[in-house]
């Protein structure tokens, strides 16, 4: 009759697996913060090249970084936006309606952001969605 013995453990194999799966998890980890960061520098590289990007709601409502923009706001940032481009470089101002929008609305909200008659870096853009 035989016994059994426990298997011995091998403690340079466990402590192999170990570290293999801690490595495993922070360069997993890591991905996961690049993946993040590189999304939300795409997505803030328009504003770098002085793009402001309005949301146009079915209300009328605009929105600026998912910001709501009170309707009084809007002259001091588009202000603002005008003596930039006149001290740097060409100011973009992109609407971008919801797909619910009635053109009546996108129209009124459009002559809020026309340009100044004296600012040849000031362009209007319409995105369509």
């Amino acid at each position: 009759m035989s016994l059994m013995h426990p298997r011995r453990i091998d403690q340079p194999s466990v402590l192999l697996d170990a570290l293999g799966l801690s490595f495993l998890s922070v360069v997993l980890a890591g991905f996961g913060l690049w993946s993040t960061l590189c999304l939300q520098m795409m997505a803030q590289k328009p504003a770098l090249h002085g793009v402001m990007t309005f949301h146009l709601s079915k209300s009328g409502d605009l929105r600026l970084w998912n910001q709501p923009i009170l309707p009084q706001e809007l002259p001091a940032l588009l202000q603002k936006a005008h003596g930039r481009s006149m001290s740097e470089r060409r100011v973009v101002v992109r609407l971008i309606p919801d797909p619910e929008v009635p053109w009546g609305v996108i129209h009124r909200m459009l002559t809020r952001l026309q340009p100044h008659p004296e600012d040849r870096n000031w362009v209007l853009q319409l995105q369509l969605p």
